[in-house]
């Protein structure tokens, strides 16, 4: 079961480069900035932002899952700098089964320096240790090869594969379920 506790406040991660935190009103612009490059948002078969409006709804929305229990967000920031540069939730919690997914996404910016991983990285920790998860998943599309990279690093195992799951711009794509036990960490 997840404790109670982890949704009363969305608890401040550090790493040795980053600050974990949840989302704030004011992050709207950063959030903005990353979710309106369709290289981002495209790997995950979403169309880029084009007004701020949509970040700020999006942000307003996050309050929602933590309320019903269902996610936690937290928001990347770099320590030296305090501007949001990513965003990596646990969401579709599974209270009884001791599951949650795993999500991330990263400012283009910031790609290649380590990042998602460091951050992904303390999630999962978080997940295991204070979440008291037994499974954490992911379920990438197969066009996203930095985020099948990124699970393979950190230990999860290729599950399975939904063939054309999804449509997006004309195309179908798989989608790819991985999976990491608290044993396995």
């Amino acid at each position: 079961m997840i404790p109670e506790s982890v949704f009363e406040r969305t608890a401040v991660i550090e790493t040795e480069r980053l600050i974990l935190r949840g989302p704030r009103k004011d992050d709207i612009y950063d959030v903005f900035a990353m979710k309106s490059d369709p290289l981002v948002t495209v790997p995950y078969c979403r169309e880029p932002y084009t007004r701020t409006e949509q970040a700020e709804k999006w942000i307003a929305s996050l309050e929602e899952g933590t309320k019903a229990k269902n996610a936690v967000m937290w928001f990347i920031t770099i320590k030296s700098k305090g501007n949001v540069i990513g965003d990596c939730p646990l969401w579709n919690l599974d209270s009884e089964s001791s599951c949650g997914e795993l999500g991330y996404e990263l400012n283009r910016a910031y790609w290649g320096k380590g990042i998602a991983t460091e951050a992904t990285s303390a999630i999962v920790d978080y997940g295991f240790k204070e979440m008291k998860l037994n499974r954490i998943e992911a379920c990438p599309f197969s066009n996203n090869e930095l985020s099948t990279s990124l699970l393979e690093k950190l230990g999860f195992t290729m599950e399975g594969r939904l063939r054309q799951r999804t449509f997006f711009r004309g195309k179908y794509f798989d989608q790819l379920y991985y999976g990491l036990l608290k044993e396995e960490r």
